[in-house]
């Protein structure tokens, strides 16, 4: 079974060895991790020498864990229970953000929506012989990356997972009462792998955060886990599921007006093309600042107005003038690769747009995979 290389390191020399010979960005994280605190994802040797110079001691008595970030994957994630000798799998959930996103800030589906059925077969593989190899007598959760169709583990975490009470629910089968036989020593009853794969409907989780109650908060989402609350909804279909999902945490679907989109690099903005199609398509008014309007345009998808950015309060249209106009009804705002300091200036307005956005209740999506479902999800609510 493949993983993502990885290693401990005690040594800031051998750290730096190890990113060079496998290649930046590297996920870096203290040896003992609670909900991603005090990861990041580092993208040069100089950040690398930063954040083990001030964030962790590195030493024999608190080595970092340095593990390779492997870039447009996907993820997946199980949660089962075992006895010892058997094991009942309650489901596969795939992530809807990509990789990098914390588990509980992720949108999470079951079933998977676009995994192929050999790598959903090969995660039940994987599933099934780990928890024999570790004898677990009780819950378990087993995390998977997906990068060109291959199968990396993540890792294996041997407790109930916040997404437990949710597959529960889709399954219709208490894994928790399964998991308590399981820890007393009784045998688990013999359930089909596959008895989540027979349900002919979707269920998607939300998560729900706190930014507007955080000053200064801002919604980009990381390795580590900001959200405080989820949600859970099913659906005759997906994107029946996920606007429900995403209406129930507070998202309002915007049946017309206009959108904002803006994106640093020229891949993100590739990514988006097809969304901006999309939006068109729908009969939403397109604005984006400069860069992100003359590639829209020069991709010939229609009329683009040109707003400007909030640090810039001089030139009209402005952003933030629009914000308080209640002239934007959702924005798309994926950002620059966010460490990366020649970005800092540029990142410093994206989060102003991001920030103000929030004090005044406008959808703020930050990913182009979200963006693209939640224009989908969109386009389900207008045709309701």
């Amino acid at each position: 079974m493949r993983q993502p290389p990885w290693q401990a390191f005690s040594s800031l020399s051998d750290a730096k060895k190890f990113a060079l010979k496998v290649g930046y960005p590297v996920l870096v994280r203290p040896s003992y991790v609670l909900s991603g605190a005090a990861m990041k994802v580092v993208w040069s040797e100089e950040q690398l020498k930063r954040y083990l110079d001030e964030a962790t001691n590195v030493s024999p008595d608190y080595p970092v864990v340095i593990t390779k970030f492997m870039l447009n994957s996907l993820e997946a994630e199980v949660d089962g229970v075992s006895d010892g000798k058997n094991v009942v799998i309650g489901a596969v959930l795939e992530h809807i953000e990509g990789a990098g996103v914390h588990s509980g800030d992720s949108m999470m589906c079951i079933p998977p929506w676009s995994l192929s059925n050999k790598v959903i077969d090969t995660i039940l593989d994987y599933t099934k012989k780990i928890a024999s190899a570790f004898t677990i007598k009780g819950p378990f959760n087993l995390q998977f990356l997906i990068n060109s169709d291959q199968v990396f583990v993540i890792e294996l975490n041997i407790r109930a997972s916040r997404s437990m009470p949710f597959v529960s629910k889709f399954v219709r089968m208490n894994l928790i009462r399964l998991a308590a036989q399981a820890v007393l020593g009784k045998s688990l009853p013999a359930v089909p792998h596959d008895r989540w794969r027979k349900i002919h409907n979707y269920g998607i989780k939300v998560p729900q955060f706190s930014f507007m109650q955080l000053e200064g908060a801002d919604v980009v989402l990381g390795v580590e886990m900001q959200s405080t609350g989820e949600a859970a909804c099913f659906g005759e279909s997906f994107y029946d599921a996920l606007a429900k999902g995403l209406i129930s945490v507070g998202y309002s679907l915007p049946k017309e007006g206009s959108v904002l989109i803006t994106a640093g690099g020229s891949e993100n903005k590739e990514k988006l093309l097809q969304t901006a199609l999309l939006l068109k398509s729908l009969g939403y008014k397109i604005l984006a600042t400069e860069h992100t309007a003359e590639f829209l345009s020069d991709k010939r998808i229609g009329d683009v107005e040109i707003v400007y950015k909030i640090s810039e309060p001089q030139r009209k249209p402005n952003i933030a003038d629009m914000l308080y106009q209640h002239k934007i009804d959702f924005i798309i705002n994926v950002p620059s690769t966010s460490t990366l300091e020649k970005y800092v200036g540029m990142l410093y307005d994206e989060y102003q747009i991001r920030r103000k956005a929030v004090e005044l209740g406008i959808p703020v999506l930050i990913t182009t995979r979200t963006c693209r479902l939640f224009c989908k999800g969109t386009r389900v609510a207008k045709a309701q």
